[in-house]
């Protein structure tokens, strides 16, 4: 499971664990796999969204953060 932290135009910050993120409408879902389905960790309208990064970690042990581009949901 990735660790992706999520900024919103209000500053505020928020770091959570998820399999993937989609554009889901006009929400970014932050999902997580169950029984072979998509359950939603967090949903946020996409228009407060600034900035979504995944945490990367190196085989040296070094921890990069990558902008992701969520893409829309195949469902």
């Amino acid at each position: 499971m990735s660790v992706y932290r999520v900024r919103m135009y209000s500053g505020f910050q928020r770091t959570l664990t998820a399999d993937r993120v989609v554009v889901n409408g006009d929400n970014v879902c932050f999902e997580r796999s169950r029984n072979g389905s998509w359950v939603a960790a967090l949903q946020v309208p996409a228009q407060l969204v600034t900035r979504v990064r995944r945490r990367c970690v190196h085989e040296d042990g070094t921890v990069t953060w990558n902008v992701e581009r969520p893409g829309p949901s195949a469902y």
